[in-house]
């Protein structure tokens, strides 16, 4: 009885270690490089400089552009 016991695990052991092997082999078939997980094109750097810093001063300067025009409005600049 133990004999059939430990055959059958090894016998399962084979098999898990033969999937997962086969698993490890198909996941790493193609070549990646740098920035092709990312959602949009870096190989062009200078307009991907304007990109990144219009994105990025947009909304930083949006709260200067609203203080700005409140504080005119409630001086009655803007009537």
């Amino acid at each position: 009885m133990s004999s059939t016991l430990f055959t059958r695990l090894n016998a399962m052991r084979s098999l898990a270690r033969r999937q997962t092997l086969q698993s490890v082999r198909r996941s790493h078939d193609e070549i990646t490089y740098k920035g092709q997980n990312l959602p949009f094109d870096i190989s062009n750097h200078r307009l991907f400089a304007i990109k990144f810093t219009l994105f990025m001063a947009i909304p930083f300067a949006v709260p200067f552009i609203i203080v700005r025009y409140q504080l005119k409005k409630a001086s009655g600049q803007y009537a």
